[in-house]
């Protein structure tokens, strides 16, 4: 379960046990398993990854709701920095994800088989246009099968604790998250970076952020 904490203030957080997520990279250069604020290139990850949560509750639906909250921010992994203009950014909600689906071969967008479910929002790739973002995601469990209303307006400046709070979500039951970067050139590419390129400001300092840091592994005191 997740720490506590008011619907207003969803951070990159790592629930126990982990939602489990898992991209298709592109070319298989590494694994696409989502662990905690691991790296993604932007362009590796076009497509939607499989959600699946073995814990979800029989007979219960669900709600996946994917955000970047550093939304722009002008500074580079792993500095935290104070969020963009843009944020949060909207990236993915599906409501209605049955518990069977989750439970057994995961959460697939645009399969077939789960005809309740409802797209609010289609998996949107990372689209950095510099440095890196952190992505959320989040599992919410309803009390019922919601009729969800359509979505409006920007992706930009989600309003995400007034969706919760429409629909009676509560706390995430499961979280992860992963960070996307920007590559002018792909590293695998063997041509020479350039432009607005993550590897000219990685680890440079960006003053005092406000978002939350990831969160310490089990045993560790560091």
């Amino acid at each position: 379960m997740l720490p506590s904490a008011s619907a207003r203030e969803l951070s990159y957080t790592c629930s126990d046990p982990l939602l489990e997520v898992t991209f298709t990279v592109v070319d298989n250069h590494y694994n696409g398993t989502v662990s905690c604020g691991n790296l993604f290139l932007q362009s590796d990850i076009p497509n939607a990854p499989v959600v699946r949560w073995k814990h979800a509750k029989a007979g219960k639906f669900y709600t996946l709701m994917v955000l970047d909250l550093d939304g722009n921010a002008t500074g580079s992994y792993p500095h935290p920095v104070a969020p963009g203009v843009n944020t949060p950014v909207r990236h993915w909600i599906v409501g209605n994800i049955s518990s069977h689906l989750l439970r057994d071969s995961g959460y697939v967008e645009g399969a077939p088989g789960n005809e309740a479910l409802t797209v609010l929002q289609p998996y949107r790739q990372p689209h950095i246009p510099v440095v890196s973002d952190r992505y959320g995601l989040y599992l919410f469990e309803q009390k019922k099968q919601i009729k969800f209303a359509a979505l409006s307006g920007p992706v930009t400046n989600f309003d995400y604790s007034k969706f919760i709070e429409t629909y009676q979500l509560g706390q995430p039951k499961a979280s992860n998250y992963f960070v996307a970067i920007y590559t002018s050139e792909s590293p695998f590419s063997g041509k020479p970076f350039s432009g607005h390129d993550v590897s000219q400001v990685w680890h440079q300092g960006y003053g005092e952020g406000t978002l939350a840091p990831a969160p310490k592994p089990k045993g560790s005191d560091r």
